[in-house]
């Protein structure tokens, strides 16, 4: 009688997890404990009230093999918890390494493009100087003419200057973004 009791308590407890849909795993979990907490509590009071030895043998042999089964689960719940954690922090790390690489290549590209403006500036720079010797060397330069042609060398020398302290700027960023 006993028995019909107890196990008509446990289908009753268990009849809303079996007829749940899509349960989350805390509720499942939540549930789940509690099923075993009150079929073990049930298996104690109904060991009291049985006289034989054998049969409250058997119903502590069961209470104990629910509380080793609850065990079992928290210890693969906290595995598992272990594992999501460390595979989260596995992929943080690696976006972080790659976010880096991107720093690292953006830094590079924007060395590379100052370096090529600057060498362009220079062949630039050399080339006015250059058409300026030969004009000057023919003579056919007036002196507002001579001034002008200052002027751009001039400025084509400040901004050479601009360039090398971009460059330096840039260099010094990808130094600090590589260490």
């Amino acid at each position: 009688m006993t028995m019909k009791l107890m196990l008509s308590a446990v289908l009753l407890l268990s009849a809303p997890i079996v007829f749940a849909q899509a349960p989350k795993t805390d509720t499942l979990k939540v549930a789940t404990k509690t099923i075993i907490n009150d079929t073990i509590k049930a298996a104690n009071v109904a060991a009291t009230k049985i006289a034989t030895p054998a049969e409250k043998q058997a119903l502590k042999e069961e209470a104990n093999a629910l509380k080793d089964k609850l065990r079992q689960e928290k210890k693969a719940l906290k595995e598992a918890k272990k594992t999501e954690q460390a595979q989260k922090e596995f992929e943080k790390e690696q976006k972080a390494f790659a976010k880096r690489q991107d720093k690292i290549l953006s830094a590079e590209k924007s060395v590379n493009k100052i370096q090529s403006k600057k060498a362009d500036e220079e062949k630039s720079l050399i080339k006015l100087k250059e058409r300026f010797a030969e004009k000057k060397a023919k003579g056919k330069l007036s002196p507002i003419e001579i001034e002008k042609e200052n002027i751009k060398i001039s400025k084509s020398q400040i901004k050479l200057t601009r360039l090398e302290a971009d460059l330096n700027k840039a260099e010094a960023k990808l130094l600090k973004t590589r260490y």
